[in-house]
């Protein structure tokens, strides 16, 4: 399974009322060595604690299945929990109803979590959309551009455009340039001159790809674009190479085209994902300062509830590490605690004790974006209960 948008929607899509189980492990690599790594105990205890509560806790019929389902992912749990598997951020999700796994693994890190619900727990992939979307890094120098993809920590050699000119027919120029005389004039060949043209057919070699990068980029999937080399050259790629709601392009004066792909994402990766922290953070405060002006954004769990139920939400905005409860009434809508319609009564609701969730599953089936800010960057959203959205009308 690959991560993108796409791919966190169809998850958002699943539903299973027997249940959905969701497994995520973060592999310290510090602990590789260890056979009975901290983060391997966290998820036994998870899985172990979720077995305890099903087998004293389920109905029968449901009970059978999913302690069932949970001998049947014995080798798949294996592989998730394996030290020595690649990957430092692992997932998988299984419906108890059916046969489907699903699996994928990230260089970055994700959770130590075990959940079953109705549906996928999803705020960690969200989480590392946020921060570890699919970038394009191109390196480019005067033998061409190379594009890079770095999505989710892991860097991978996408394809070279090669800049080679064919001089052979080019007459060499001797003798005296530019008004010169003298020994020295005769000495040296008007090299400055073949230079020049040289320099002419980079530079239309380098305005003549924009069109197949662009291609890339949209096939890839890249949400940013990071330029790097000699600044004249960087100016030229990044010409009018369009930035849309959905790609930022960063230039950056570095020349890294002569390292491994891995050794450019290594100097990239700190600097995007800073960037990108950043314009969370920037994202949450413009929804605020829009709703505090009486725009079209919410802040705040109740508001935010009722512009989901009017399908109002455009763009989700929720803290990383905001846990807030409420209600889920009979007709599947949620409500902050303390709040409900006027025709429910508490006996006719449900105590929903993850609200986040429920919001990024109703944002991604709704086709609303999502974006769960950085921990250092929650703070924006304190006092709106961690929540914000901008709206479609």
């Amino acid at each position: 399974m690959i991560l993108d948008q796409a791919s966190l929607r169809e998850l958002a899509a699943m539903k299973d009322e027997m249940g959905v189980l969701s497994v995520y492990a973060t592999a310290d690599p510090r602990e590789k060595s260890t056979s009975w790594p901290a983060w391997r105990r966290e998820v036994n205890n998870e899985l172990s604690a979720l077995r305890d509560d099903v087998a004293a806790n389920g109905e029968k019929k449901r009970k059978t299945a999913v302690l069932a389902k949970l001998d049947s992912l014995e080798t798949d749990l294996a592989d998730v929990l394996d030290t020595g598997e690649s990957g430092v951020g692992r997932a998988l999700f299984a419906p108890v109803s059916s046969d489907e796994v699903r699996m994928l693994s990230l260089q970055m890190p994700l959770e130590d979590r075990a959940v079953l619900e109705s549906r996928p727990y999803l705020r960690p992939l969200a989480a590392a959309l946020s921060i570890g979307a699919p970038a394009g890094i191109l390196a480019v120098s005067r033998d061409g551009v190379r594009l890079v993809d770095l999505r989710f920590g892991a860097a991978t050699e996408v394809t070279k455009f090669s800049f080679e000119v064919d001089t052979s027919e080019w007459r060499t120029m001797r003798g005296a340039g530019g008004g010169k005389s003298g020994p020295a004039a005769h000495v040296s060949p008007q090299y400055d001159r073949f230079d020049r043209r040289v320099e002419q057919n980079l530079i239309q070699f380098l305005q003549s790809i924009r069109p197949d990068i662009e291609e890339h980029a949209r096939q890839q999937g890249w949400q940013s674009l990071v330029i790097t080399g000699e600044p004249r050259l960087v100016e030229t790629v990044r010409g009018k190479l369009p930035a849309n709601g959905h790609r930022d392009i960063i230039v950056l004066d570095r020349v890294l085209e002569s390292l491994s792909a891995s050794e450019i994402a290594a100097q990239i990766r700190p600097e995007l994902e800073a960037i990108r922290t950043r314009r969370c953070r920037e994202l949450a405060e413009r929804a605020r300062g829009t709703a505090l002006s009486g725009g079209q954004a919410t802040v705040g769990v109740s508001d935010t509830l009722g512009a989901f139920r009017e399908g109002r939400v455009a763009h989700l905005i929720l803290a990383s590490d905001q846990r807030l409860s409420g209600h889920r009434t009979s007709d599947g809508q949620y409500f902050p605690e303390g709040e409900l319609p006027s025709q429910q009564t508490d006996g006719s609701v449900t105590h929903e004790p993850d609200l986040g969730e429920r919001m990024i599953e109703r944002a991604l089936t709704s086709g609303a974006d999502v974006t769960v800010l950085p921990t250092d960057v929650a703070h924006v959203l304190q006092a709106d209960e961690g929540v914000a959205a901008y709206l479609r009308w």
